[in-house]
């Protein structure tokens, strides 16, 4: 186990690991994610989908007791007959302790009756009912909402532990934290226009950001850094820059999709069926697609980032944090429907290659999947309505030690693509022209950021070629980064770099809901045990401290949508790179990936052809000469990989997209720990921030069969 990766207290949840090699902590902006549910299987207009409805359903009175009153259950309990039960545990006595969707019955290997839950079919459109044409002209919409919190209160910084706040409750007013309310004004503060909701209740509404450590809470932007110009500076006092919900919206006759981009660590299936559940049936939205940036520098939407000492011990997900996330998600589709209007579509993938990205990977083998697949959509007069592109960086380039909401280097990106690049000078003399901004509204997805590939030693580098930015993790080092991706995309637009689709390419998807199974301790005891997370789980009953029939299972999905020769696909976590286009030794590649750690962050430049260290060598290496505990390069997968198996010529890869599961580690390096809360030596942090070694290839191979029902085009 590293030192510093989980606390001796039996559940440092959250305090994980660097990027890194070097010497002391090591520290690392995820941690733990579990369990979901959420069916998308039918239309918007539906009924609700079971995972996301009450374990009590509308039309069902509970069950009453006759030896007196109902219990009065708690959080994270439910009723079954005259007793309270852990949600997480689905034993029944009859179809009224089940959720719809789940049947109180007999299962072998289960002492107890449990609610059983099947996933629900797949579906396709044009072709199933409510969709049943994709015919027409091409209309898009699009439309922005702003999702960062608009009030929260702040500790006192001087009683936090640099960033971190280690103390728990009950907190002591102004000396530890101002109880100020959600307008953060005390009486005598300027403005101060009399008590609001939350002042003076006792109990802290932080927002606390999710990655480094747990009890990182934001803080208000200081007035003076409010409006004013520089890479520092803060748009207001609740963020240095907005988190935005963004969306856009594609319709062919019957059959509509609505993309919408998070700027969050990612956004668990029942959270986004409760996206779904607001958006009303005239709206007529056949499948909604949300995919998270995974920023490390918003909310706890998971939450183990809550406050504490020695672990967390209340969890992060604050309900008006999330209030402002949905609600607002909602309103960004509901207005991108209504802004429907003919248009024309361009995209293509462009290879950036890593220089000046901030990339480096801190898991063997060194692979990076670089593709910038790019999506531009304009109205008939050539305005641009929206543009979209996906990147596998993580987005945490202003690291452990930031304390303001921030989009990183996704939101500086979109700023630039709108609104464009100046003509600069490099250092070295060569003139680089002004890039027009784009306008319209900007989504950014996060590609294959797992295994684990990150901004962690730096190696920014703006638009004029500058890499001194007083460091690697300041904001001018983020925006430098967010230039870097926009002058790739202005380029792409600008230089022909794009393909246009036609007037009438054909939009067709698939949808596949699957079950996958929990097995990571860790998650287990963050959600069961000290209740930090709230998401759903089916078939399980637990019992003498352990689980009958079988380990919890979880319900996610994979979606993939085809715009003619364009392939949009999801997957429900952080995906590898290696395991989209291959790049392991001896072994081929789908596409051309950057294989090896050509900048010599990890190793200098001592390997052969293969990758593997040799005498004489001066090729990029994918693994140390000394790893230990190195993958078994024999037993890696030979392909075909998901770039070769994802049909079309444009693949657009949406990580994170409709779920939020954490490392999909490849089953042939899966390693976990040889107790809880620890892990295997080597490179092998990423099990302990994995819903468990089923989730890669449970993924894959529903993701094959939606490649197969999506079909040719």
């Amino acid at each position: 186990m590293r030192i510093g990766c989980w606390a001796a207290i039996g559940l440092l949840l959250l305090s994980g690991c660097d990027d890194g090699d070097g010497p002391g902590p090591a520290q690392t902006a995820d941690a733990q994610v579990i369990t979901d549910g959420g069916a998308d299987a039918a239309p918007l207009d539906a009924a609700p989908p079971a995972d996301m409805a009450p374990d009590v359903g509308p039309d069902m009175a509970p069950v009453q007791c006759a030896d007196g009153p109902d219990p009065e259950c708690g959080a994270f309990e439910r009723q079954v007959g005259c007793r309270c039960e852990s949600v997480f545990d689905r034993r029944c006595e009859t179809d009224l302790d089940c959720r719809p969707g789940e049947t109180c019955r007999e299962v072998e290997g289960s002492a107890l009756p449990l609610c059983w839950f099947e996933a629900p079919p797949a579906r396709t459109c044009p072709g199933s009912p409510g969709c049943e044409d994709a015919e027409g002209p091409l209309l898009a919409g699009a439309a922005r909402r702003v999702i960062t919190p608009m009030g929260f209160e702040v500790p006192n910084p001087d009683a936090l532990d640099g960033v971190q706040m280690t103390f728990a409750e009950p907190f002591e007013p102004d000396t530890e934290w101002y109880d100020c309310g959600f307008d953060g004004l005390c009486e005598g503060d300027a403005g101060y226009p009399g008590p609001d909701e939350g002042e003076g209740d006792g109990r802290m509404q932080g927002v606390w950001i999710a990655g480094f450590g747990y009890g990182r809470p934001a803080l208000h932007c200081p007035p003076e850094l409010i409006g004013c110009q520089g890479p520092e500076c803060c748009a207001h006092k609740w963020a240095h820059d907005d988190l935005q919900a963004n969306a856009l919206v594609l319709r062919k006759g019957q059959t509509t999709v609505a993309f919408v981009s998070l700027d969050l660590l990612g956004f668990f299936h029942d959270d986004i069926d409760a996206i779904r559940a607001r958006l009303a049936a005239e709206l007529e939205v056949d499948l909604l697609v949300v995919g998270s940036t995974h920023n490390h520098e918003g909310p706890d939407t998971v939450g183990q980032w809550g406050p504490g000492n020695g672990a967390p011990v209340r969890t992060g997900r604050e309900p008006y944090v999330f209030e402002a996330i949905i609600g607002n998600a909602a309103e960004a589709v509901r207005e991108a429907v209504d802004r429907l209007e003919p248009a024309r579509v361009a995209a293509g993938v462009v290879e950036t290659g890593v220089d000046g990205m901030a990339i480096t990977d801190s898991r063997t083998p060194y692979i990076f999947d670089d593709n910038l697949p790019i999506l531009h959509v304009t109205a008939e007069t050539g305005a641009t309505l929206a543009t979209a592109f996906s990147y596998g960086n993580h987005a945490e380039v202003r690291w452990s030690g930031n304390q303001h909401l921030t989009a990183d280097y996704y939101g500086a990106a979109r700023r630039h693509i709108e609104a464009g690049l100046g003509a600069v000078t490099t250092e070295g003399g060569v003139e680089k022209p002004a890039l027009a901004g784009l306008g319209g509204v900007t989504l950014s997805f996060a590609g294959a950021v797992g295994g684990l590939i990150n901004p962690g030693r730096g190696g920014a580098k703006d638009y004029a070629d500058r890499t001194d930015f007083g460091g690697d993790h300041t904001w001018a080092a983020m925006d430098a980064v967010g230039q870097r991706v926009a002058m790739h995309v202005l380029q792409a637009v600008h230089g022909g770099g794009l393909r246009d689709l036609g007037e009438d390419p054909p939009l067709r998807f698939a949808h596949v809901p699957f079950l996958s199974r929990v097995n990571n301790p860790t998650f287990e005891l963050g959600a069961f045990v000290l209740k930090l997370i709230e998401r759903n789980v089916y078939n399980v009953v637990r019992r003498m401290g352990g689980y009958e029939p079988d380990r919890p299972l979880i319900l996610s999905e994979v979606n993939v949508v085809r715009l003619g020769p364009l392939t949009f696909f999801t997957a429900p976590g952080e995906a590898f790179p290696e395991t989209l286009c291959g790049g392991y030794p001896g072994k081929g590649t789908a596409g051309n990936p950057v294989v090896g750690d050509v900048q010599g962050h990890r190793v200098p430049l001592i390997c052969g052809p293969d990758g593997l260290p040799t005498e004489g060598g001066d090729q990029p290496c994918v693994v140390k000469p000394d790893q230990e505990n190195a993958p078994d390069w024999a037993a890696a997968p030979d392909g075909p990989y998901v770039y070769d198996r994802v049909p079309g010529e444009i693949p657009f890869f949406i990580g994170l997209g409709g779920d939020f599961l954490g490392y999909m580690v490849p089953p042939y390096d899966y390693k976990p720990g040889p107790a809880p809360l620890t892990e295997a030596p080597g490179d092998h942090y990423e099990e302990t921030n994995s819903v468990g070694g089923d989730v890669n290839p449970d993924w894959e191979r529903h993701l094959d069969l939606a490649i197969e029902l999506v079909g040719g085009l």
